[in-house]
C-alpha cells in the first residue's frame, strides 16, 4: 500500500454561535471538496469509524491545524481548542462528539471561528479517506 498523506477540509459550524457538541467532520458517499479545489471520497465511513476506535485516543481539535504544523509543534506548546471524544457513522457521513474547551466554546460563540476543519489521512492513487487524525479552528473571513 503506498503512504497515505495528510489533507483538511473546512465545514461550516452552525450560525447561532453555539458549540455544538456533535460536529458533521465529512460527508458520506460523495466527493469531499476543499477549498483549494482538492477532492477525496469518503466510500467507507464505517471503516473510518473503527479505525479510531480500535485507536482507542481521543483525537485533538487545535488551532489553525497547529498540530498538522511541524514547526508550530517544535516552536512551542499547540494549545487544544477540544478533543473528539467519539465518531459515529450516519447516513448524512461521519460524525463527531466533542468535547470543548471554556475557550473554544467562547471563541465560537463570539464567530472568531466560524469553520471545523477535519483533517485526515487518503491514500494517494484513490483520495479514499482512510482515517481521521482530529481537526482544527481554520480562521475565517468576516464575509464568509
Amino acid at each position: 500500500m503506498s503512504r497515505l498523506l495528510t489533507a483538511t477540509c473546512d465545514r461550516p459550524l452552525p450560525p447561532d454561535g453555539d458549540a455544538p457538541e456533535w460536529v458533521h467532520l465529512l460527508p458520506a458517499g460523495r466527493t469531499v471538496a476543499g477549498r483549494d479545489g482538492r477532492a477525496w471520497e469518503l466510500g467507507d465511513p464505517a471503516g473510518v469509524v473503527l479505525a479510531f476506535q480500535a485507536a482507542g485516543v481521543d483525537l485533538p481539535v487545535d488551532y489553525e491545524h497547529q498540530n498538522d504544523k511541524p514547526e508550530a509543534k517544535l516552536s512551542g506548546p499547540v494549545p487544544a481548542a477540544g478533543c473528539i471524544k467519539d465518531l459515529k457513522a450516519e447516513p448524512s457521513g461521519i460524525w463527531g462528539r466533542v468535547e470543548w474547551t471554556a475557550t473554544a466554546r467562547e471563541l465560537i460563540r463570539n464567530r472568531e471561528y466560524r469553520y471545523l476543519s477535519p483533517s485526515f489521512l487518503f491514500h494517494p492513487k484513490t483520495q479514499a479517506i482512510m482515517k481521521l487524525k482530529g481537526a482544527g479552528l481554520p480562521p475565517g473571513a468576516l464575509n464568509d
